[in-house]
């Protein structure tokens, strides 16, 4: 499933990812024009895979549990802050402060 952020509000996308219905198979989804805004995909808890073709602003992939992020574009400050057990696979080098706080990493 494809979100377009020309098209959505980044809350809307957020929401519907925070939000997965786990009756349907649909575990896949990726985020289209990011155009640098703050906190895109913050706070996933569920076993999904998320791909942002592009670049992202602060606090990207924050707070979350089981997600695996793809990011093919920059990051800023805060990636993946305050993350659980999410896999945060970037294609580009973070700005800074990657991860800084980490939990259940093994």
């Amino acid at each position: 499933m494809n979100f377009d952020l020309n098209k959505k509000t980044l809350r809307e996308v957020n929401q519907h990812l925070q939000n997965v219905d786990r009756k349907k198979n649909t575990r896949k989804f990726e985020i289209l024009n990011p155009q640098g805004q703050h906190a895109i995909c913050a706070g996933l808890k569920d076993d999904i895979d998320v791909t942002v073709k592009g670049h992202t602003g602060y606090y990207c992939a924050g707070m979350n549990q089981k997600a695996t992020i793809t990011v093919h574009g920059n990051v800023g400050t805060g990636v993946a802050e305050n993350m659980m057990s999410v896999k945060l696979l970037l294609k580009v080098t973070p700005l800074n402060q990657l991860a800084q706080q980490v939990m259940g990493v093994h």
